[in-house]
């Protein structure tokens, strides 16, 4: 029985490996792209001849192509992407986890169905509402702003349901004994609800992270303006510049787009599992 354990053990083990190394792959073969010389760029080799940095100066510093400097505004994209993910992430937090606190330790009128309104809303497709979004951000005169970045970002019907579910576990003893001290609600969920959701917290932030830091679709409904493209509009806006393919050099800005998700996620990982498994999703 314990050797036929073992092998299965050391089969799944080598099944997820596998699986892991599909995965690797074509993130190898972009940090491949971004360190080959442009002579190289569509060859098949993974390991190039010879690497260089050239691609990664060329994000900050420019190609010289024709007699004449084409810069990329690497830079500005990135700052532009780290302002709208943190401040939308600081938001959603915030008010994610009030509603949350709101439903899972309050009671009054029509709870019940306004949750399940709130929930019903994530069966809507993004593009169902991307028009009248637009609509009405046009008409608040926020295209080509940060509000009309950050602001949809603020409230997240799954962030709720996730810090709902979570907060529910808190035991109500905890609260009681606070009010009986004189702390008010606020100061109940901010000294005592919120350290103990600390996992719940850390997994919507990585979820809600993500989700930003990668948005494609809604940045490019509402910006115009290149100086307000975020890293995912400029990567894609650098495919041809004025006829000169750019593909090493887009590789360049993807790998080093990555580098906070992968930091975020190695440094959050242990939060995230636990937020995932300790009553975050409880019956």
């Amino acid at each position: 029985m314990a050797r036929r354990r073992t092998i299965l053990a050391g089969g799944i083990a080598g099944f997820l490996i596998l699986f892991a190394i599909l995965y690797l792959i074509p993130y190898l073969w972009m940090i491949s792209l971004s360190i080959k010389p442009d002579n190289e760029i569509f060859t098949r080799n993974l390991i190039p001849a010879a690497p260089t940095l050239e691609q990664y100066r060329r994000l900050f510093f420019g190609y010289q192509f024709q007699n004449s400097l084409l810069k990329i505004d690497y830079t500005r994209f990135y700052l532009n992407t780290i302002v709208v993910t943190a401040s939308s992430l600081l938001l959603v937090l915030f008010t994610d986890a009030l509603a949350a606190y709101t439903f899972a330790k309050f009671e009054f009128k029509g709870k019940t169905v306004l949750f399940w309104m709130m929930i019903a809303t994530m069966l809507l497709p993004i593009y169902a509402t991307l028009i009248p979004s637009f609509w009405l951000f046009s008409k608040l005169k926020l295209i080509n702003t940060y509000g009309a970045l950050i602001v949809p970002g603020v409230i997240d019907a799954y962030g709720i349901f996730l810090l709902k579910q979570y907060m529910e576990t808190i035991p109500d003893e905890l609260l009681d004994a606070a009010k009986v001290d004189g702390a008010g609600a606020f100061r109940r969920f901010w000294q005592i609800v919120v350290p103990l959701s600390r996992p719940a917290l850390g997994t919507l932030a990585i979820f809600q992270f993500l989700g930003v830091w990668n948005d494609y679709l809604w940045p490019l409904v509402v910006i115009r303006q290149q100086s307000m493209y975020t890293l995912t509009l400029g990567i894609a806006s650098m495919e041809i510049r004025q006829g000169l393919v750019v593909t090493g050099s887009q590789m360049a800005a993807s790998v080093l787009a990555t580098v906070p998700v992968l930091i975020l996620v190695f440094l959050a990982q242990r939060q995230f599992l636990r937020g995932l498994t300790v009553g975050a999703f409880k019956a």
